[in-house]
């Protein structure tokens, strides 16, 4: 059995870009979209540990664009 990760994001300036770089990170995570709900949270589950899971997150957020921490806000990284 494989583990599964929880990883948090928050949309902290809703607009175009931060829709692009959801876009463009989901893709590199193989999903057809991330969608935040109304108060801005996206929670992600992944296969994998924690640590390796977030990892994986933040390359695609940094392959989305360098400016994504201006628009979106990921949970620290877990320990376990």
């Amino acid at each position: 059995m494989v583990p599964e990760a929880v990883i948090r994001l928050r949309v902290i300036r809703r607009g175009r870009r931060a829709e692009e770089l959801l876009f463009t990170a989901a893709r590199r995570l193989g999903r057809d979209r991330l969608d935040a709900d109304d108060s801005g949270l996206i929670v992600l589950r992944l296969d994998g540990r924690g640590p390796k899971a977030w990892d994986t997150v933040r390359d695609a957020l940094d392959s989305a664009g360098s400016d994504w921490r201006q628009w979106i806000h990921l949970a620290p990284r877990p320990t376990n």
